[in-house]
């Protein structure tokens, strides 16, 4: 990953081996993560910030999913999603890419090599079939982290992994919070579909996330008139 250079993604600048241990040196991010921010400190975000964070969050993985070999994070969740403070607001960065693969590197594997490495709450149901894993199973992720910002939740809390598992190969999903806004609570469907190919490419989530900061802005434009 020290090759990979993107605004929304952690800088990586080396690594120290000593008795077995290994320790990695990464770009410092004040704020944490999006998990410590939403869970622990409780901070409570303007729905500006909410899109804010989930665009330049796509804005990473797309650019994952279109260099010239693609990468797959395969294990996005809160807890990889790091903030910092600016004049101009929240800037995100994608950490933790102990799991990422190229696309060339996935092929190569049968569907059962590594089994099920990703956190449970964030992982497609095509994995949990342990099928092949897609850009599209990087969407699914990215949905339930869009969950995560608008419900202020963790998802399925409370319940053990069998029960999750169950729930979501039953093609059900979390409840969405009345508060959000319909083409956000759309766009969240998408991603979380059942079936792979009915989910949107990052490209498809950036443009219509870009779209709901400008009704945003200009709804906001009109009520200060």
């Amino acid at each position: 990953m020290q090759s990979v250079h993107y605004p929304h993604i952690v800088s990586f600048y080396g690594a120290c081996v000593e008795r077995g241990k290994y320790a990695l040196v990464i770009e410092y991010m004040s704020l944490g993560s999006l998990y410590k921010i939403l869970h622990k400190d409780r901070l409570a975000l303007d729905w500006s910030a909410r899109l804010s964070i989930a665009l330049q969050t796509a804005e990473s993985i797309n650019y994952l999913h279109k260099l010239q070999q693609p990468i797959l994070h395969r294990d996005i969740k809160s807890s990889n999603i790091l903030l910092e403070n600016s004049h101009e607001g929240y800037i995100v960065k994608v950490c933790d890419f102990g799991l990422a693969r190229t696309q060339n590197e996935i092929t190569r594997q049968t569907q059962l090599i590594d089994g099920l490495t990703c956190t449970l709450q964030w992982t497609a149901p095509e994995r949990l079939r342990l099928e092949k894993y897609t850009k599209k199973s990087d969407v699914y992720s990215l949905g339930i982290v869009y969950w995560e910002i608008a419900a202020n939740e963790i998802p399925y809390d409370g319940h053990d992994n069998a029960v999750i598992r169950e729930f979501v190969l039953a093609g059900e999903r979390l409840e969405m919070p009345k508060t959000t806004p319909s083409s956000f609570s759309a766009l969240i469907n998408e991603c979380w579909a059942n079936d792979p190919n009915d989910r949107p490419e990052c490209s498809y989530l950036i443009e219509m996330i870009e779209n709901l900061i400008q009704e945003q802005s200009n709804f906001m434009f009109v009520v200060l008139l």
